[in-house]
């Protein structure tokens, strides 16, 4: 089990973080292409790890409008092992070529609004976003049965981890109510993870806007509580 601390788009904050990383000397993280992170900024995000003399990711987000061409990047320069993306209906990744020659490192994620079923088996299985799995839980929705007869026959390749509010709040982006939230602000937000131990795969990567010194707080606490 590998925990990696991560870069993300959905707030503007990335450089700082990659600042973080290069005071804190932590050569190793995760990104996380989405909202924010256009090709403008991806080409950006990868010159300032180049200066920070970070070498080493080993998994990414990526976006919708990420082709094949950037995927090879990633993997050449910065030695990335595994992907993601979303379902298709949910801006899942749209140049045809990446699939067909990347299938067995890039797998589907569980977003909130899941369809998966149909497109499971072209990938090397499920991105287990386990903050949203048990925001369909408490919410009592249809996908948190379906992800959980995903995870019987397709594996688990990695984990994104965010945190579960004890109370539910309204998402400053989809404006929908929710528990899962991008920010955590207690470590025992992350106690939900141990109910899905069974599933836990060999990377488990934050999905968190919080800073890179508080991941390195929770990653101990990950650690942890999932040994």
């Amino acid at each position: 089990m590998k925990v990696l601390v991560s870069v993300v788009t959905t707030d503007k904050n990335y450089f700082k973080k990659i600042e973080e990383l290069k005071k804190l000397k932590v050569k190793e993280l995760a990104l996380f292409f989405t909202l924010f992170g256009k090709k403008s900024v991806r080409s950006k995000i990868y010159q300032a790890l180049i200066e920070a003399k970070i070498k080493n990711v080993p998994f990414v987000h990526l976006r919708d409008d990420i082709k094949l061409e950037e995927i090879e990047y990633l993997i050449k320069n910065f030695k990335t092992k595994l992907f993601n993306s979303h379902p298709k209906c949910d801006y899942g990744i749209k140049d045809k070529r990446v699939l067909k020659k990347y299938k067995d490192v890039i797998y589907l994620e569980n977003t909130n609004q899941f369809h998966m079923k149909n497109e499971i088996h072209d990938y090397a299985g499920i991105c287990l976003d386990v903050a949203h799995l048990e925001n369909a839980r408490k919410f009592n929705k249809k996908s948190y049965e379906r992800v959980c007869e995903i995870l019987k026959d397709y594996k688990c390749g990695v984990w994104h981890v965010s945190a579960i509010r004890k109370k539910i709040y309204r998402c400053p982006y989809s404006k929908v109510l929710r528990y899962d939230d991008h920010k955590f602000h207690s470590l025992r937000e992350f106690d939900y993870l141990k109910k899905y131990r069974k599933h836990l795969s060999k990377y488990i990567v934050f999905e968190v806007e919080n800073s890179i010194e508080d991941q390195l707080r929770a990653k101990k606490y990950l650690e942890k509580i999932l040994k």
